[in-house]
Formats: C-alpha cells, sequence, structure tokens
C-alpha cells in the first residue's frame, strides 16, 4: 500500500512540473511581439498600433553647494517650490564676513597717493634748489647727487602707493564676491526636489544642502525598434500624449550610440515643453511615424 503511494505521489509531481513548463513557455511567448522581439519592459502589451509607452525625466538635476564652510542663517524655500533663476535660495551667516569686507573698504583709499605725490613734490622742489646752486658754481655736486636719488625714489614711490591701492581693491572685491556667493541663489530654473540642510545646519561645501530639477522642457524617454531607429534624426517631430486624447509635439534629441541587441530596441528622448509645470517621471504614450513601422515590419 505505501509503494502505491509513494508512486502516485511521484507522478503527481512529475505532472506538476510539466505543467509549470508549459505555462512559462506561454508566458515567455507572451513577451515577445510579432517580429519575435522582446517587448520594452514598460511597454504593457508592447505596440497599440504606432503607439508604444515611455515615461519622463526632468531635463536637469543639480546638486546645490554652498562655497564655504559655514552656519546656514535663513533658508528662503521649500521642498515643491517653484523657483526662478536668481531667487535667492539660502543665505549662510555672513556677519563676520561683512565686517571684514567693510575694513577692506575703508582701506581702499587714495591717502597714501595723495602723501607720496606731496613727498615726491617737495624732493623735486629740493634738487632744482641744488641744481640752481650747481649752475651757479657752488661746491655741491655730493647734495646734488643725494637730491636727484631722493626725487626718484619718491617718484617710484608714487607708483608703488597707486599699485598698492590696486592691489587692496583686488582683495575687497575678493571679500565682496564671497560675500555675495554666501547668498545661494538659483543658477536656473526649476523646483526644489530636496532641502537636506534647514536653518542652524553647520555645512560643507563638499556636499549638497538640496537638489532642484529643471522639468521645462521634460525629457521623454522612449524605446523603439532598433533598426527601424536608423530612420530617424534628431531634431524630428513626434507626437506624445498622456490619455492618447491630447496629443503634443516633441523633438527629437538624443538617440542612444548603442542598441539592445537581444530586444531589438534602441532608447530615445524627446524634449517635450512643460509650460504647464507638469511632474517628471509620468508614463506617457509616444506615437511612432508610419516609417518606423514601416522598417520594423520589413517592407
Amino acid at each position: 500500500m505505501k509503494r502505491i503511494s509513494w508512486r502516485w505521489i511521484v507522478c503527481a509531481v512529475v505532472v506538476a512540473m510539466g505543467m509549470a513548463g508549459f505555462n512559462w513557455s506561454r508566458a515567455e511567448d507572451a513577451r515577445l511581439d510579432t517580429r519575435g522581439f522582446v517587448k520594452p519592459p514598460f511597454s504593457v502589451g508592447g505596440l497599440d498600433g504606432n503607439v508604444t509607452q515611455g515615461f519622463t525625466l526632468p531635463d536637469k538635476e543639480y546638486k546645490v553647494c554652498t562655497p564655504t564652510m559655514g552656519i546656514i542663517r535663513d533658508v528662503k524655500v521649500k521642498e515643491g517650490d517653484v523657483v526662478k533663476k536668481g531667487d535667492i535660495l539660502l543665505v549662510q551667516d555672513d556677519r563676520e564676513d561683512q565686517a571684514e569686507l567693510r575694513l577692506l573698504e575703508l582701506d581702499c583709499n587714495e591717502i597714501p597717493i595723495k602723501a607720496a605725490i606731496e613727498k615726491a613734490n617737495a624732493a623735486e622742489v629740493e634738487f632744482k634748489y641744488k641744481d640752481r646752486m650747481k649752475n651757479d658754481g657752488a661746491k655741491v655736486d655730493l647734495e646734488w647727487q643725494k637730491a636727484k636719488a631722493e626725487w626718484e625714489v619718491a617718484k617710484y614711490q608714487v607708483e608703488q602707493a597707486k599699485q598698492e591701492l590696486e592691489q587692496k581693491k583686488a582683495k575687497r572685491d575678493k571679500q565682496k564676491q564671497h560675500v555675495e556667493n554666501m547668498t545661494l541663489k538659483a543658477e536656473r530654473d526649476g523646483v526644489v526636489k530636496e532641502l537636506i540642510n534647514d536653518v542652524g545646519s553647520n555645512i560643507d561645501p563638499t556636499k549638497q544642502v538640496m537638489t532642484i530639477v529643471q522639468n521645462n522642457p521634460l525629457t521623454v524617454q522612449v524605446q523603439v525598434p532598433a533598426l527601424a531607429s536608423l530612420q530617424l534624426k534628431t531634431n524630428e517631430k513626434m507626437r506624445v500624449s498622456y490619455d492618447k486624447k491630447n496629443w503634443k509635439d516633441a523633438k527629437v534629441t538624443f538617440l542612444s550610440p548603442q542598441a539592445d541587441a537581444r530586444s531589438g530596441w534602441r532608447m530615445i528622448h524627446l524634449e517635450l515643453a512643460n509650460p504647464d509645470g507638469d511632474p517628471s517621471g509620468l508614463q506617457i504614450f509616444v506615437e511612432l511615424p508610419d516609417k518606423l513601422l514601416a522598417t520594423a515590419d520589413g517592407k
């Protein structure tokens, strides 16, 4: 009796494995389109007529860092805020740096130049006096040479004072730029995706404080038949829609330099104007031109 039971158990296992294999093969067949290509993983059911499915990406995403170490004194934005180029994002505690800037501003004056000029004028008068004495026959050769040298040195000191003023101005301008950079501004239009640090945080310039994405225009990423994609050119128009009812034009901006040989598909990017500020990361339908379908079908 036990032998018969074990045989039935073994048979049941074999039959179950066979049925599992059959179902698996049918599932694999369902993943292939009419040309034997593996359907894109994001495309439910593959091509629907001449429509396939892709998704949107931000046009740009950039990590915002501060130029120097310091403490955040004020944050002007929060996650989800729309910002324009030039908008203030946050302000570091710049009070000490502002004080240093004021000192440098006070030091940028022409008083040393004016003093050097007066000294040079006095040296010129002294030299001319000694020069007249020498021309009148007085034995003042040593005094004449000394006065001439002092006048020459005084003229160089005027130029030195002018150069020092330019150096002071350069230091002031550098400090002024440093203070301005401590008020962090948006480099481009976008949306605050992530705010990592807030008021009071001690920040490191090597680490980001927030992330901003630019969703206008959007980038549409979609897979198209690889061989047929040879018919596409950059700036060529294709139609896209979120609901298959309202269609918009998008243009080809990128064709991947490498297709997927196994699936027979190739990834491309389209640029889609987004004045309404729709979020990125949404699925979107893409209408393939007839020439892509014709080439893919071997016509």
